[in-house]
C-alpha cells in the first residue's frame, strides 16, 4: 500500500500547486451554499415579485440530486487534469512500470479521490440538502456518484491528448449527466432510451425510491468503466 499512497501524495501535491484544481475541489462547497439558500431566496423574491406560486420546491430533490453528483464530478475532473498533464510528460507511463503498476496508478489517481469525493458528498448532502435524505438512501447516491465519476474521468481521459482537449471532452461529458433529469421530466416508457446512463438509474432511485434501480445503475457504471479502462490502458503502455 505504501506505493499508492506515495503515488496518491504525489497527485495532492499537484493540485495544490494548480490554482485552477484547488479552485475546482473547492467549489463543490460554493455549488452546495448556493443551492442551500440562493435558490429559495430566488424563488422567494421572484414568487412574491410577480405574485406567483413556488415553482421550484417539486424540483428541490433534483437539485440535490446535481450537488450528490457534482462533488465526485468536479473532483474526479481534477484528476483528469492531472493524469493528462503526466501522460502529455510522459510520467505515468513510467509511473505504470514502478511498483504502482497501471492498476496501481489509475486507483491512486481516481479511486482515491472518488472515495474522497463519497465521504464530501455525504457530509455537503447532511448540511445543505434542501429536502430530507434517509440515511441509506443518501449513501447509495453518493456511492453511484463516486463511481459515475470514475467512468466520466476515464472518458476525458481516454479520449483526449493533453489539458487543453480535455477540458472540452470533460464539458461534452456532462451530456453523461443529463440523465438525472429524465424521470423528473419525462414519464413515459420513453424515458428509458435513457437507460445506458448511470445517471439516469441514480435519478430513478430517488424520484421512485426504488432500490432496486441500484443494480441496473451498478451495471451500467461498471460497464461504461470496463470499456474505457481498456481504450485507456493502451495509452499507458
Amino acid at each position: 500500500m505504501t506505493p499508492l499512497f506515495r503515488s496518491f501524495a504525489m497527485f495532492i501535491r499537484q493540485i495544490s500547486r494548480d490554482s485552477m484544481l484547488y479552485a475546482v475541489c473547492i467549489a463543490p462547497l460554493f455549488a452546495a451554499l448556493f443551492f442551500r439558500f440562493g435558490i429559495p431566496y430566488l424563488e422567494a423574491r421572484l414568487c412574491g415579485y410577480f405574485n406567483l406560486p413556488a415553482i421550484l420546491a417539486e424540483y428541490y430533490l433534483l437539485f440535490d440530486l446535481f450537488l450528490a453528483i457534482l462533488t465526485p464530478f468536479l473532483f474526479c475532473f481534477a484528476s483528469s487534469m492531472v493524469i493528462l498533464t503526466e501522460t502529455d510528460e510522459n510520467m505515468s507511463g513510467y509511473l505504470a512500470v514502478t511498483p504502482v503498476g497501471k492498476k496501481g496508478y489509475l486507483v491512486s489517481r481516481l479511486v482515491f479521490p472518488a472515495l474522497i469525493s463519497l465521504f464530501a458528498s455525504v457530509i455537503l448532502l447532511s448540511l445543505f440538502s434542501l429536502t430530507l435524505w434517509p440515511l441509506p438512501l443518501m449513501l447509495a447516491v453518493c456511492f453511484l456518484a463516486s463511481l459515475f465519476s470514475i467512468l466520466v474521468s476515464l472518458l476525458v481521459v481516454s479520449f483526449s491528448h493533453n489539458r487543453v482537449e480535455g477540458m472540452a471532452v470533460s464539458k461534452i461529458s456532462g451530456i453523461m449527466m443529463f440523465g438525472l433529469l429524465v424521470p423528473f421530466f419525462i414519464f413515459s416508457d420513453i424515458q428509458y432510451l435513457f437507460s445506458v446512463l448511470p445517471s439516469f438509474w441514480i435519478a430513478k432511485l430517488c424520484y421512485d425510491r426504488d432500490y432496486l434501480s441500484i443494480l441496473p445503475a451498478l451495471l451500467t457504471s461498471f460497464l461504461w468503466i470496463g470499456i474505457l479502462y481498456r481504450r485507456f490502458e493502451k495509452k499507458l503502455t
